[in-house]
């Protein structure tokens, strides 16, 4: 194997696994089991936001 066969291998291999961590990252985001988690998570950071400004 050469070294430009080696970097084409490299490269499709690091853009294969970026593609699944990213697809992974987008169906955990998605999912319905979450939408309350991050709900609370958005809401929490609003009222700490509110308890700030009080100050």
């Amino acid at each position: 194997m050469t070294y430009d066969e080696a970097q084409v291998v490299s490269q499709l291999v690091s853009m294969a696994i970026f593609m699944a961590l990213l697809v992974a990252a987008f169906v955990y985001a998605f999912r319905s089991s979450n939408k309350a988690k991050f709900e609370h998570v958005a809401k929490a950071a609003i009222d700490q936001d509110d308890k700030l400004e009080k100050q």
